[in-house]
């Protein structure tokens, strides 16, 4: 159950570290990497069908979910949550935004369900040097003067992994909220960007089964994390041309030693129709294909392999 606080002191060092982080990053990257707002210009997929001028697997980031654990300062639930959320690492010390939403299209969070829906990030996360969690959440007020700081935040994210991949949950407080992170430290690893869609004349997906898609690796199991690709929630399945599948997400990291799998959960109602997965293994470029028998459809996959580290 989430725990709410009456009160609770503003943590005053990630407060002040967050408001010099503009100024530390200007002085630092903009004559080469340009505005502080710019998102990344290093797409996925990078490396699949272009060979990397540094060919070896390197350490990366992986966001599972990112929720509110406590809250305080008067707050009350539900929270009509808005703002952005992004990483930014060595490879172009840009924005790679894992969450962002406008003002006029909050989502709503509930002590029972507390997690942000993620929609990035757009590429791998490399570890090569620390990276910055950067975080300015907004609680939306009956007006716009009466909207809330709920977090904002500039925090360093070091590589600790050592020889194996890791989870790990970490918590950094702001005066009205705390937020939990759960991330996966991944050795040796490559860049899977998936597609999902269903098979022309192999049956169709029906109307009001509602469907969860996620991706996890072999070592950081499915009972202990996985990417969302895709959580339907009380809504239905938005199939588009040719059978294709709009995730929410798509990029996952996985150890290029290990294995992907890909999971497919679909309920009618309460009761779950079919539960399935594939597996793949990894590759440093090109693509890898696969199917999911579920029933009532076959689901086509494509996993496309990228390196995510160049030095050029």
């Amino acid at each position: 159950m989430v725990e709410q606080e009456e009160e609770a002191g503003p943590d005053r060092f990630l407060a002040a570290q967050a408001r010099r982080f503009r100024g530390e990053w200007n002085a630092l990257y903009s004559g080469y990497y340009g505005r502080f707002e710019d998102t990344t210009q290093i797409p996925n997929m990078r490396f699949t069908y272009e060979k990397s001028t540094d060919p070896v697997p390197t350490a990366t980031l992986q966001i599972f979910s990112l929720k509110v654990t406590k809250i305080r300062g008067g707050l009350q639930w539900p929270l009509h949550v808005f703002g952005m959320v992004a990483v930014r690492d060595a490879a172009d010390h840009n924005r790679n935004t894992i969450f962002l939403r406008p003002r006029e299209s909050c989502q709503i969070l509930t002590q029972e369900d507390p997690y942000l829906k993620l929609t990035g990030p757009t590429r791998a996360v490399v570890l090569v040097d620390p990276g910055t969690f950067e975080v300015d959440l907004q609680v939306k007020g009956i007006t716009e003067d009466e909207d809330e700081s709920l977090s904002f935040l500039a925090v360093t994210y070091s590589n600790s992994t050592g020889l194996k991949s890791k989870l790990i949950n970490t918590d950094y407080a702001s005066k009205l909220s705390t937020l939990e992170f759960k991330l996966g430290s991944i050795v040796s690893s490559v860049e899977a960007t998936i597609f999902l869609k269903v098979r022309p004349g192999w049956g169709s997906w029906p109307d009001g089964f509602r469907a969860r898609f996620s991706a996890c690796t072999a070592s950081i199991g499915k009972d202990k994390a996985e990417v969302i690709l895709l959580d339907s929630g009380d809504d239905k399945v938005h199939i588009g041309d040719e059978g294709s599948i709009s995730l929410s997400r798509c990029v996952a990291s996985v150890e290029f030693f290990g294995k992907l799998k890909v999971c497919v959960k679909a309920w009618r109602g309460e009761d779950i129709v079919v539960s399935n997965s594939k597996s793949f293994k990894p590759k440093e470029d090109g693509e890898s294909r696969g199917f999911l028998q579920l029933g009532f459809c076959t689901l086509d996959i494509t996993v496309c392999w990228s390196l995510v580290w160049s030095s050029r």
